[in-house]
């Protein structure tokens, strides 16, 4: 049937989504880590005996890069497409949310408005992991103690709204946020949405809170 066909066409678009990033983190993070290890142990393996103090922060920093090699191989994993594979985007997305808010402790809400419309497969996972990488940033630099999450279906267009009542940012900071925040950032976020001809824009004002949001045009075509 027709739904049997769309849902089929969706399951495979998640599927080459994964596929995608887990080469993306292979040949970025996971390579970059990798080689951290290797002038870690030789750098060790070079210090005389009596420097033990310079070999304890070696220790040190090759277990903290042996751990961010592991977190490396779990983006993927974090991603959890899982959920879109068994489950309502909208759903999935409550999911993540409330996950997020349990693990966190901060109090955070979705809700979805406009009719709901079946997305692309790289729309909903893209949508999935700016939720994601906003509400990481949330956790990490808001000190916020709410963030309200809004899906919005707005005719040809789906709308990605989070907002956090945190210290906000700066100008200067909004930007530095978005131009250095790294591969898997805010940055490489903007870049796969715009990629989608979708736009990510950040309003923010010291005291105000953030609110990160993400444009993205309906289409089955990508």
């Amino acid at each position: 049937t027709r739904a049997e066909l769309a849902q089929s066409e969706r399951m495979a678009g998640i599927g080459a989504e994964r596929q995608r990033l887990a080469h993306e983190i292979h040949d970025t993070l996971a390579q970059g880590f990798i080689s951290i290890i290797m002038h870690l142990e030789a750098a060790e393996q070079a210090l005389p005996g009596t420097a033990s103090k310079t070999a304890q922060h070696l220790g040190q920093a090759r277990q903290t890069a042996r751990e961010s090699l592991e977190q490396a191989r779990r983006v993927v994993n974090d991603l959890r497409p899982e959920l879109l594979e068994s489950a309502p985007f909208e759903e999935a997305m409550q999911r993540v949310v409330a996950d997020w808010s349990a693990s966190s402790g901060i109090t955070a809400v979705f809700t979805y408005t406009g009719d709901c419309q079946p997305l692309h497969p790289q729309v909903e996972v893209t949508l999935l992991r700016a939720v994601q990488e906003a509400l990481a940033n949330v956790r990490k630099h808001a000190q916020a103690q709410h963030v309200q999450v809004t899906l919005s279906y707005l005719g040809d267009v789906v709308i990605l709204d989070v907002e956090d009542d945190g210290i906000g940012l700066t100008e200067e900071v909004t930007e530095e946020k978005t131009a250095v925040s790294g591969k898997f950032g805010l940055v490489a976020m903007r870049q796969r949405v715009e990629q989608l001809g979708g736009e990510l824009l950040i309003e923010s004002e010291p005291g105000e809170g953030t609110t990160v949001a993400v444009s993205i045009p309906i289409t089955r075509e990508q």
